[in-house]
């Protein structure tokens, strides 16, 4: 059994370097720096022997091993250095995208003991980039297998959406350069089926994109090998198998509805959006702005999404995002969803953040009935909501999370708040209310 006890945490953080610096790069490579920044564990069966300022001597720490991995679990770039200097460069990286950022921590004796990993990292040639935070845990007693805890669609599910993505979810968080097309696969009969493969670490989920739309009416399976390790090392001890059916060719002039359960997760300088498959559906539209209120006549327009799931790059950290989503099939487009919104950035490991504001933030109100509009940014996406004219926690009831509501304040003219929660996608909320004012004046002068 895990020791929560022993678990600890190195924060290392993955920084551009200065214009000034001497440190060469090619013109066809990149490079990667990166600062360790140590934290003291406050809990710790150790505690009472650690007596330096500096964790790398508290703990044994020796060496700082840095690897790099293509999306296909191919090492690409490796480096290591003295733990106790707290600093280092990978250089000669491969201009690419989807790296994963490996980092473990050698205790004396030569034993790999802490461990963390960043994915989705993309490189410049000619350029450092940085890659946010990186959290090391610490692994050493860490012998207990992962196991499959959930899987969609579900085992022998049927009428499944053919633009659907198979997704299994772990009991831990895993090594995500252990995850790829050679161990998590899906076929049609006997013949695999032609996609990509990524490992979101906030919700551990492992998630397999097909290149396009599943046929109808189709029974497929999905396999997970025993390759697939967690951050200590250990596999899974036993081949994971799970079989599924697609939906029948849906009746002519049949217009699919408009996708439900979206989620944006914030990221440095994009934002990637979920939501549920439709039936009937066959692609997607976006239709995004960094104005509140987006239509399909005022958004602009991602089209032809064969998924459900995109990443929106290229943005500006800090700036709130609105987005909408339509389905779409032979007969048309679907109405709009509801409206999301999120800020990309770097909040990894952080509870959701939010804002909430009434009336426009409005001074004073005539009416009882007001607007709210809400917004809220995670890494690992906000899914739902909860809304109360009262501090009062826990908030309930929860619901999907939107940038818009109508709400009703409480009877009688005065100062209100209206306070509110946001979760993100595995089911962490912020402990204290965002909350907004506003004075209702229902007398006539």
């Amino acid at each position: 059994m895990r020791k929560p006890y022993f678990i600890l945490y190195i924060i290392l953080l993955i920084f551009l370097t200065a214009c000034g610096s001497n440190q060469h790069v090619s013109s066809d490579t990149g490079s990667i720096s990166f600062k360790l920044q140590l934290s003291r564990p406050t809990t710790t069966s150790r505690a009472a022997a650690a007596t330096s300022a500096d964790i790398c001597t508290d703990f044994g720490i020796t060496v700082i091993n840095v690897n790099v991995f293509s999306s296909s679990g191919a090492t690409v770039a490796a480096g290591n250095w003295s733990c106790s200097a707290h600093e280092g460069t990978i250089t000669d990286v491969p201009a690419g995208a989807d790296y994963t950022i490996r980092i473990t921590g050698t205790v004396t004796g030569g034993t790999i003991a802490w461990r963390g990993e960043k994915s989705g990292v993309g490189v410049t040639a000619g350029e450092t980039t940085p890659a946010g935070e990186i959290t090391i845990a610490y692994t050493g007693n860490d012998i207990t297998p992962p196991v499959i805890t959930s899987t969609a669609p579900l085992l022998d599910a049927i009428s499944v959406p053919v633009t659907t993505m198979i997704t299994a979810t772990f009991s831990e968080k895993m090594a995500a350069s252990s995850i790829n097309t050679t161990n998590f696969t899906v076929k049609k009969g006997a013949t695999p089926v032609s996609g990509s493969v990524v490992y979101d670490a906030g919700t551990l989920r492992s998630i397999f994109l097909p290149a396009g739309n599943l046929t109808y009416s189709t029974s497929y399976s999905a396999t997970l090998t025993t390759d697939i390790e967690d951050m200590a090392g250990n596999k899974i001890e036993s081949v994971y198998e799970w079989s599924f059916t697609t939906e029948d060719l849906p009746p002519p002039d049949t217009l699919p509805v408009a996708p439900a359960g979206l989620i944006a997760a914030s990221g440095n300088s994009q934002i990637t959006i979920n939501w549920d498959a439709v039936p009937a559906a066959t692609s997607y539209n976006i239709y995004w702005s960094a104005t509140t209120g987006v239509t399909k006549n005022t958004g602009t327009k991602i089209p032809d999404i064969t998924s459900t799931s995109y990443t929106h790059t290229g943005l500006t950290n800090g700036i709130i995002y609105y987005y909408i989503v339509t389905s779409r099939n032979s007969y048309g487009e679907s109405v709009e969803s509801y409206e999301i919104s999120s800020a990309p950035g770097s909040t990894d490991g952080a509870p959701p953040t939010g804002s909430i504001a009434i009336n426009n933030d409005a001074v004073y109100t005539a009416s009882a009935d007001v607007t709210l509009s809400l917004s809220s940014s995670s890494t690992r996406g906000i899914s739902q909501m909860c809304i109360s004219n009262t501090n009062t926690s826990p908030c309930l009831p929860w619901e999907p999370y939107t940038t818009s509501k109508s709400w009703t304040l409480t009877a009688g003219d005065g100062f209100k708040f209206v306070y509110a929660w946001f979760k993100d996608s595995s089911g962490t909320s912020n402990a204290d209310p965002y909350f907004a004012t506003i004075t209702l004046d229902t007398t006539p002068p």
